[in-house]
């Protein structure tokens, strides 16, 4: 009975300890997801991007940026992502094939969800979900900078838009400290769609 009984405690445990592992793998994976790189993009369909060698970054002032360097490490990345693709700079802007311009933003957001309180109770496994107490409610406040970059391409001749591209990234604060390596990937996912087909 006593070997029986310290059987059935070593049992449990072990199930509670797989239950744990269980759960926090999957919290672990739905985290990772959250901060993933959301891309996408469109474009006229009428462009003639077979055409486009040679292009021209757009020349303006970018508003409200704190970091003056996150707009030069942009820059050089578009430049180096459009370089490997085989276009050129060009010497002259206005005989550009097609101009670049980019937004780079970060907004503060807050996400509330609200679900039955016993969704957030540990009643998996352990004292049976049937029959048990099915009261009140949790809410979850999360509140994170979501930072975004938008790409935009105009053809050079009649200054029309032809291709939009953007990237969107929950951002750590290994990412806000340093930037340079999330544009890069921001930049290089972005263009990965260019150009189209």
């Amino acid at each position: 009975m006593n070997q029986g009984t310290n059987a059935c405690r070593a049992v449990v445990p072990e199930r509670a300890s797989c239950l744990w592992i269980a759960a926090v793998a999957v919290l672990t994976v739905s985290l990772g997801a959250c901060s993933t790189l959301r891309v996408g993009s469109d474009f006229d369909h009428a462009a003639h991007f077979s055409g486009y060698h040679t292009y021209a970054l757009m020349v303006r002032e970018h508003r409200g940026m704190r970091n003056p360097l996150t707009v030069q490490r942009t820059e050089d990345a578009i430049e180096a992502e459009l370089g490997a693709k085989g276009f050129q700079k060009a010497a002259d802007a206005a005989a550009a094939d097609f101009i670049v311009d980019f937004t780079i933003g970060v907004h503060e957001r807050t996400d509330v969800e609200s679900y039955p309180a016993p969704y957030a109770s540990p009643w998996w496994g352990l004292h049976g979900w049937w029959g048990g107490p099915y009261w009140g409610e949790q809410i979850d406040v999360h509140q994170y900078h979501e930072g975004t970059l938008s790409i935009d391409i105009f053809d050079g001749r009649t200054h029309r838009p032809v291709w939009h591209g953007w990237a969107k990234k929950d951002l750590s604060r290994s990412d806000i400290e340093k930037p340079a390596a999330p544009i890069r990937e921001a930049v290089s996912a972005i263009l990965r769609g260019y150009p189209p087909g």
